[in-house]
């Protein structure tokens, strides 16, 4: 038998599929703090940030130091 946990107690498993369809369930049934649900931009956020995030975090712990000409010109380039 599987467990529904990890070691660290976080819900194991497809992480956004479970999210979609709470966020459905939420938008077909609006009871409680569901009522609603995320929005189409919300849930893209979070998958962007959820398959994207540890990648980039692990390109930036790593190569940091030398990522801040790409900073400086992300700054030049906002002000604008």
């Amino acid at each position: 038998m599987r467990s529904v946990f990890t070691r660290r107690f976080d819900l194991d498993g497809n992480e956004l599929s479970r999210l979609l369809k709470i966020a459905l369930f939420g938008k077909i049934v609006p009871i409680g703090n569901l009522r609603g649900g995320p929005g189409a931009r919300c849930l893209a956020v979070l998958a962007l940030l959820h398959y994207m995030g540890y990648p980039l975090y692990w390109i930036n712990a790593r190569y940091g130091h030398r990522l801040n000409m790409f900073r400086r010109l992300m700054t030049k380039m906002r002000r604008r």
